[in-house]
């Protein structure tokens, strides 16, 4: 899903996570993934060796978290 900020959230499975997770990038640099692990807090993490030292503004960074966590609850599992 891009949007007009630059920012991309791809929802997909991980081999390392149990659920999907919510991969981020803003202007095409990788920002991290939201997890939803079972028995866990909902995480934001950026996975080792993949830091971006670049700025990003706050407001930017807020608004790609809650695009990320709208997607993860829209794909994830549904309650029958």
């Amino acid at each position: 899903m891009n949007n007009s900020d630059g920012i991309n959230v791809v929802v997909c499975s991980d081999l390392e996570h149990e659920n999907l997770v919510a991969e981020i990038t803003i202007n095409g640099r990788f920002i991290g993934l939201v997890t939803d692990e079972p028995n866990k807090d909902l995480c934001f993490e950026i996975p080792q060796g993949q830091l971006s030292l670049e700025s990003v503004s706050l407001d930017l960074f807020e608004k790609a978290i809650a695009i990320a966590l709208r997607r993860l609850e829209d794909m994830g599992p549904k309650e029958t």
